[in-house]
């Protein structure tokens, strides 16, 4: 017989205390694998399509506890077809609709579990997390802050910093722009890479929003990015609401043409490209986005940037996706694009042959990142680009 504990300390750096005590299990030979002691993550920003995920080191199940008090009282179990969630590298819970602006507290309620057979199933001590709490999206806030990141590339020293001035911000949203790893192809390592980077707490009390980057597409586990992020039917272009804000995310995929050589046939960007266009089509003219006094798109590779002539091979995607958008987004008021991907912070204001503003964001490297804080009023919308020190780069008024 071995004695198996469960992780009785945290493996956050400097973040969440995480399960402060659990006790050992008499299980019969063969370790019971533990699930992580990892804070968790929510993503969404539209209170119907809601998230939180758990980053696991091993198989587990479990559940969510949330209320609008620290007594929770709410159980989400997101058991499908009369089977309760089991994963070895993340949980997601699929939250029931929110009430605008409220505070929420939750908790995670985990068990580690031993799947030998099927009937030799061997369940571990249940931890539970610490009471964690976030406010969910408003549409009708008279005013919302939001903070971008793009291009981290893994960088956990480049995100810890990001992640401190964030937190000392409180947002109303972290908008991640894309490239948050160099590429997918351990699923054992995608739930740290997109929830809780070096054990940090990023997202456990600020909604994600995520926008997927060329980066991100990359590797043959990308095709299971769906399982370690949160959005919208799965999508990874949706619209949103948040006070005068009305926001676009869209997906400009690789950075190269679906019939590079490297990519031997196994992207379709372009079909979905057209597939985006059709929705931008419908989604700016619901009554909710075309009423926002001010109007986002948020995507990846930049629609514009310096020095583009030279810059190659992104400008024939871009230059794609700009042909195919950018009737679509004039004719819906867009004021700005924001952007990453070069990793070089530029800014191009619209001009005679640039109808729309583009703002693109540095990184990875310390020296070249930047953080986007915007502030959006009914009469304003306020960007303060700075540098990893907290030095301002630029402000754009518009």
């Amino acid at each position: 017989m071995h004695r198996r504990k469960f992780l009785t300390t945290s493996l956050c750096t400097g973040a969440v205390p995480w399960l402060a005590s659990a006790k050992a299990a008499e299980v019969p030979a063969g370790p019971v694998s533990a699930a992580a002691a990892r804070p968790p993550a929510v993503f969404g920003a539209t209170v119907d399509s809601m998230a939180i995920l758990q980053a696991l080191d091993g198989p587990a199940s479990g559940y969510l506890e949330i209320g609008e008090t620290p007594e929770l009282g709410i159980r989400v179990a997101c058991d499908d077809s009369g089977l309760m969630q089991f994963d070895r590298h993340v949980l997601k819970f699929t939250l029931p609709l929110l009430k605008p602006g409220q505070r929420y507290h939750y908790r995670l309620v985990l068990r580690p579990i031993d799947f030998r057979d099927a009937y030799t199933i061997i369940p571990g001590a249940i931890v539970t997390s610490p009471t964690f709490s976030f406010k969910a999206p408003d549409p009708a806030a008279a005013e919302t802050r939001f903070v971008v990141w793009n291009d981290t590339h893994e960088n956990t020293e480049l995100i810890r910093t990001l992640h401190g001035r964030t937190q000392s911000m409180q947002p109303d949203f972290l908008l991640w722009n894309g490239d948050q790893v160099n590429d997918n192809h351990n699923p054992a390592q995608m739930a740290e890479q997109y929830l809780c980077p070096g054990g940090m707490p990023i997202a456990a009390a600020t909604p994600l929003v995520y926008v997927r980057g060329n980066h991100d597409v990359r590797g043959a586990a990308a095709r299971d990015l769906h399982r370690f992020t949160g959005t919208p039917g799965k999508r990874f272009y949706y619209a949103y609401r948040s006070g005068p804000l009305a926001a676009l995310v869209m997906d400009t995929g690789e950075d190269k043409p679906d019939d590079h050589p490297v990519l031997a046939g196994m992207t379709a960007f372009a079909a979905m490209r057209a597939e985006q266009t059709r929705w931008l089509e419908k989604i700016t003219t619901e009554p909710w986005f075309a009423a926002a006094p001010h109007k986002v798109l948020f995507c990846h590779i930049p629609l514009w940037w310096s020095g583009q002539d030279g810059d190659q091979p992104y400008g024939t995607v871009a230059g794609a996706c700009r042909d195919e958008w950018l009737p679509l987004l004039l004719k819906a008021g867009v004021k700005i694009v924001i952007s990453g991907h070069t990793h070089r912070h530029a800014w191009l204001p619209k001009d005679a042959t640039r109808p729309i503003s583009q703002l693109v964001g540095g990184g990875p490297q310390p020296a070249e990142a930047t953080l986007i804080a915007g502030h959006v009023t009914e009469d304003s919308l306020k960007l303060t680009v700075t540098d990893l020190t907290g030095g301002i780069l630029r402000v754009v008024a518009i």
